[in-house]
């Protein structure tokens, strides 16, 4: 079963030639200052219309909100309002963290804007499945592009910053920079943070047990949940996380598995516990 249906088909524009659905034309003459877009994402579950725009100010990547998109249940002004809340969560540097430029009021909405990556989506529901190539790399190689996104949410998780719905879908592959790089954090949460949906928005493979209970804590833990999660989507390669589907070395199996577990209680207590045990399987792996 898919996760979210979409619930209206739209209809059709174009801007620069490249056409997208909405259930209503939007104003993007806000736009033209920047360049010719020459690629448009329709599909947010967040409400937002996507852009890259290659102009005077090379290629950038531009998230609107303020469209009626096909994809989201709510109206214009709430997504409006979330993108703004989201922005304090991007005022970082990390290699790991997409990297904005500039946010603010931008025709009838709210826009942000990003540095454009030539990345590959790791979900193979948000364009080229890029997970197949990710798991023909050398071990080494793809364990760095993790450790890279695993250590983003250590300094995420160390800022109170709780990664609530994170999936696949939140990651760009990078094959000739050989890095990967977290696209979308808006929904992540400053503690403390609870279940206000009954069931989080996002894939089901990613969510922790706590994301489908309405009013349940939402943590630290969970946060570790989401990366080990992560990990099983790389690494096993049958759906599953049962130790025979695993294609990496056992010993970080063990660490993943303990990392989902159903109970809260029996993951690890923090990132940094996470991480220092991932950290040292992989060490021990002489690869």
């Amino acid at each position: 079963m898919r996760d979210r249906e979409i619930e209206n088909i739209g209809n059709e524009y174009q801007i620069d030639g490249v056409p997208y659905l909405a259930l209503e034309e939007p104003d993007l003459r806000w736009l033209r200052p920047y360049g010719t877009v020459f690629r448009v994402m329709d599909r947010q579950y967040s409400g937002s219309l996507c852009f890259g725009v290659e102009g005077r100010f090379g290629r950038l990547f531009v998230k609107y909100a303020g469209a009626k998109t096909v994809n989201y249940r709510g109206k214009p002004q709430n997504a409006v309002a979330a993108l703004k809340e989201a922005m304090p969560l991007y005022d970082r540097e990390h290699p790991a963290l997409t990297k904005l430029l500039a946010h603010g009021p931008a025709g009838d909405g709210y826009a942000a804007i990003f540095a454009w990556r030539d990345a590959l989506p790791l979900s193979a529901a948000h364009g080229p499945n890029a997970m197949s190539r990710m798991r023909r790399l050398p071990l080494e190689q793809s364990l760095r592009m993790l450790d890279s996104v695993f250590d983003l949410h250590l300094s995420l998780a160390e800022d109170g910053i709780v990664a609530v719905g994170f999936s696949d879908a939140h990651v760009l592959i990078d094959f000739d920079r050989g890095e990967a790089i977290v696209c979308d954090i808006d929904r992540y949460r400053f503690k403390p943070v609870y279940s206000e949906l009954g069931r989080t928005l996002g894939s089901s493979r990613f969510l922790a047990p706590e994301e489908y209970r309405l009013g349940a804590v939402l943590d630290e833990t969970t946060t570790v949940y989401g990366m080990a999660a992560l990990a099983f989507a790389v690494y096993s390669v049958r759906g599953n996380r049962s130790r025979q589907a695993w294609i990496a070395p056992g010993r970080l199996w063990e660490v993943a598995r303990k990392a989902v577990s159903e109970d809260k209680a029996d993951r690890y207590p923090s990132m940094r516990a996470f991480l220092d045990a991932w950290r040292e399987a992989v060490g021990r792996c002489n690869l």
